[in-house]
């Protein structure tokens, strides 16, 4: 194969690999829910975080309640874009006093809790979730976890 044949087929993969979505899909399930489906890409990181934080508003959830589980939703999408397969969804329902959070891709491997070393420059988003969510668990393609409040938005 001759260097141009080369570059042009890499270039080529490039923007076959990072096209973005066309369009996502954010939109409220039910009154009590939220849904984002997009393709896996980091861009779709930061219109997810104002999503979740502007879904919590309409709750009246704001303060380190509402700012742990928008944190805990970037870590959780950004784990299923970085390490995960298709598409990814996200949905959030705030129920009864529960926040709950939902990610799915279609990677069969569940999430893991990592023990990164000091100089290690990744490997620690599920030890957010860990210390912020009230529960949390992965099945493979479905990483979840909850977190509780008082109806003032604070933390349970």
């Amino acid at each position: 194969m001759s260097q141009s044949t080369t570059s042009q087929t890499c270039t080529k993969r490039a923007v076959e690999r990072y096209t973005p979505a066309p369009r996502q899909s954010t939109a409220p399930i039910g009154a009590d829910a939220f849904r984002a489906a997009f393709l896996p890409d980091t861009s779709a990181v930061a219109r997810i975080r104002a999503s979740t934080a502007a879904f919590l508003r309409r709750f009246g959830l704001t303060g380190p309640v509402a700012s742990s589980v928008v944190l805990v939703v970037s870590e959780l999408v950004t784990n299923a874009i970085k390490h995960g397969y298709g598409e990814v969804e996200l949905e959030i329902r705030v129920v009864s006093g529960t926040i709950s959070v939902s990610v799915t891709d279609e990677n069969p491997a569940p999430a893991v809790l990592k023990q990164p070393g000091p100089d290690d420059t990744s490997g620690r988003g599920m030890a957010l979730v860990e210390a912020y969510a009230d529960r949390w668990g992965s099945t493979g393609e479905e990483t979840w976890c909850e977190f509780r409040h008082d109806r003032a938005g604070s933390a349970a």
